[in-house]
């Protein structure tokens, strides 16, 4: 091989190695960064699934007591139903059959008052 082929070929591959050592300088810190994110990628991971496992379990929670609250409120329609009937008993049966009697109470208490009055007690 004659000398400037040589030559050519020594600064061929010197530009080339150049080249491959400043693209292996430029990537090592950017290896390094992707090392720190996949780090920093595991804790967050970690802390993804704890925050999972508690919104589990609270949403076991939520569940318990919303069946509680049906419950409650179920227990609480059956009290205002029964309490609804009683008073439609006693509208029907009470004050519509006896409502001309209570008419007459303000008369018997005033009355009543007009007698303490005139026998002069208290």
């Amino acid at each position: 091989m004659s000398i400037p082929i040589q030559v050519i070929l020594f600064a061929v591959a010197l530009i080339v190695s150049l080249g491959f050592l400043l693209l292996v300088i430029s990537l090592i810190p950017a290896i390094q960064q992707f090392r720190s994110l996949l780090a920093d990628l595991e804790k967050t991971s970690l802390e993804v699934r704890d925050l999972a496992r508690e919104a589990r379990r609270l949403g076991g929670l939520v569940e318990e007591r919303l069946e509680q609250v049906d419950t409650v409120i179920g227990q609480s329609r059956r009290v205002v139903e029964n309490a609804g009937d009683a008073l439609h008993f006693v509208n029907r049966n009470l004050l519509r059959r006896s409502a001309g009697l209570l008419a007459f109470l303000p008369a018997v208490k005033m009355g009543w008052n007009l007698v303490k009055k005139i026998k002069g007690g208290k």
